[in-house]
């Protein structure tokens, strides 16, 4: 089962909250309109005294219709980067631990990334840069402890064979 690219969840949730805002907006317009539209006028001075009132309190109204669509947004926005944030930050927390977990002990497990989290392919790619430098580390110490047992032996070819070898082995890890 392949699932959507993450670009279009995104901008679904955007068009969802654009259309949240936007029918906002278009009841608080109805609502303001509702509220001041003239009532039942039936003589010009009613219509004028409703107009009056209508252009008294419009601006008012607007204002608090504006801040209310403004406070919603800026909610939306604020809820949408905490979430993304924390999408981000879990894994990168992950990657540091793996890291340390790395450098201080050759055999300490990897801590694993959760289900959902988005970064499991970097997950993955660091997993197996620490797998390789393990490898590469035990190898280092068998060929020095094999130069080592060749030294205190005597055997001069041993010895050379295994500094050519860690020799070797280093020249793979040099960028």
């Amino acid at each position: 089962m392949r699932s959507e690219p993450l670009i279009f969840v995104h901008l679904k949730l955007v068009a969802k909250i654009s259309l949240a805002v936007g029918s906002v907006a278009v009841l608080s317009l109805l609502g303001t309109l509702t509220i001041l539209g003239p009532s039942g006028a039936n003589s010009y001075a009613a219509i004028v005294r409703s107009n009056a009132i209508t252009s008294e309190h419009l601006g008012t109204i607007m204002l608090l219709a504006g801040l209310v669509l403004v406070a919603l947004a800026g909610v939306l926005t604020w809820l949408i980067a905490l979430y993304s944030s924390f999408r981000i930050a879990g894994p990168l927390y992950r990657f540091s631990q793996n890291l340390r977990l790395a450098s201080a002990c050759d055999s300490a497990p990897l801590v694993k990334l959760r289900h959902g989290d988005p970064l499991r392919p970097q997950a993955e790619n660091i997993e197996s840069s620490v797998a390789n430098l393990r490898t590469h580390y035990t190898a280092i110490e068998e060929l020095a402890r094999n130069a080592g047992v060749a030294l205190e032996r005597g055997d001069a070819v041993a010895y050379a064979e295994a500094v050519a070898q860690l020799k070797a082995i280093d020249g793979k890890v040099r960028l």
